[in-house]
């Protein structure tokens, strides 16, 4: 058993790029690819996760991040609890039941597709480990019951699975491209169905039904200018300013920004031709063994924010944020680490938008009062964890939260529920 742990832990600690190849030459080797392609498609895929990576986390990302925190300085916002986002990561990852999330989280996957109650074969697991496991973690720090935080993580997989099926052929209606994949992202996936819903309301509405704000129709209106680049680069001139930035330091910003508007989309381009190979025997294999299946691959929902549309309204974000965080009477929360992620947040449900970026702008709205209800709500569990961890406290703030994810609300409301009535 502590060879298995040692070997998780080993495996669930290498880089991205590196997991990823490792995990896709493995299947394609089990698909009886060749090994020449094995390795060009493993290594491909790997090449793309590794740029997308390096401009979608450390330009894009950190330069949000450093934006966000001038924004919050320059303004001198506060709130008595900070969303710490990635902040938690370590804080989570150090609790010793968050290693049991791999082997349940990839036994209930393979059950569920043995008994055809999913479509989906999640390969991310990292996001098995961190965001399957999350939920885990804080149920055992409410209730202290082992039964409940295992319990806990099926549930968040199941829930998450049968989501990814559902909202697959509807991304893929939108964005051909991603054919064959689904994204299984705890994190984003379940805004999708409630994007879906949104859609239908938007649709009931004349002038949001007849815009058509998209990257193609921006660039059409405003030529040149409207390149996603370009866009990236006025905006984040525009935060940088806001921020307090002199004129150097907001060009740099603009340019940081920009250049990862401009080179997420070729990164991702790249990434999915290394699936490509995969993708195309597998389905192969399926449908000749399972005539009546159809089998996706479950990817990061990273993956899916390559559209400049998805980053576009992700940039978006930052400043609406902070605004609603401030207009909304209840709320206690900086929702300092949601501005960090929030570009793969909106790229799930950009799709149920067919890319609009109007409707995805006003979704924000709805979904940033939900995020900052979560973080409120489980704010006193995850201070308490990071307490007991060592952690400090930011931003002057008197408690932390991490402002994301849906089954981390409801496992732990439901657990609470159930060991009150244990007594």
């Amino acid at each position: 058993m502590n060879y298995i742990v040692d070997f998780l832990n080993w495996f669930g600690n290498l880089p991205g790029p590196v997991m990823m190849f490792l995990l896709f030459l493995v299947i394609n080797l089990a698909l009886r690819i060749s090994i020449g392609k094995s390795i060009k498609a493993a290594f491909m895929y790997a090449l793309g996760l590794f740029a997308l990576s390096t401009f979608a986390y450390d330009i894009f990302l950190s330069t949000v991040v450093s934006v966000g925190d001038a924004m919050v300085a320059n303004m001198g916002l506060t709130k008595t609890i900070v969303d710490f986002g990635n902040g938690v990561t370590p804080i989570i990852l150090s609790n010793p039941i968050i290693v049991w999330a791999i082997p349940v989280g990839i036994g209930i996957n393979i059950i569920m597709l043995l008994l055809k109650l999913t479509k989906t074969l999640d390969v991310d697991i990292y996001n098995i480990l961190y965001f399957w496991g999350t939920p885990a973690v804080l149920v055992l720090a409410t209730t202290g019951n082992v039964v409940f935080a295992i319990l806990s993580i099926i549930i968040t997989g199941v829930i998450t699975l049968k989501i990814a099926d559902w909202s697959a052929p509807k991304i893929h209606e939108a964005l051909p491209q991603y054919k064959g994949l689904s994204f299984p992202y705890v994190y984003s996936a379940y805004y999708g169905p409630v994007a879906y819903w949104f859609n239908k309301l938007f649709d009931k509405i004349p002038f949001i039904r007849d815009s058509n704000i998209n990257a193609e129709t921006i660039k059409q209106k405003l030529g040149v200018l409207g390149e996603p680049g370009l866009l990236g680069f006025v905006i984040g001139i525009v935060m940088a300013f806001m921020g307090g930035y002199n004129v150097t330091d907001a060009l740099y910003t603009g340019i940081k920004l920009g250049a990862a508007l401009y080179f997420v989309p070729l990164s991702t381009k790249i990434l999915i031709e290394g699936l490509n190979e995969t993708t195309g025997v597998l389905t192969s294999l399926v449908k000749k063994r399972f005539k009546d299946r159809e089998i996706y691959i479950g990817l990061d929902g990273v993956v899916l924010a390559g559209a400049p549309e998805s980053l576009a309204v992700g940039l978006l974000l930052v400043p609406i944020a902070l605004l609603v965080s401030f207009i909304l009477p209840w709320n206690k929360v900086l929702p300092i680490g949601m501005l960090s992620v929030g570009f793969i947040l909106c790229a799930i449900f950009m799709p149920f938008f067919k890319m609009n970026i109007l409707k995805g702008v006003i979704f924000l709205v709805f979904v940033i009062t939900c995020e900052l209800f979560i973080g409120q709500v489980l704010a006193p569990v995850f201070t308490d964890l990071a307490v007991s961890a060592g952690a400090s406290i930011p931003y002057g703030s008197i408690e932390i939260t991490n402002a994301a994810n849906w089954p981390n609300l409801i496992c732990v409301e439901l657990f609470n529920f159930i060991q009150g009535l244990m007594g």
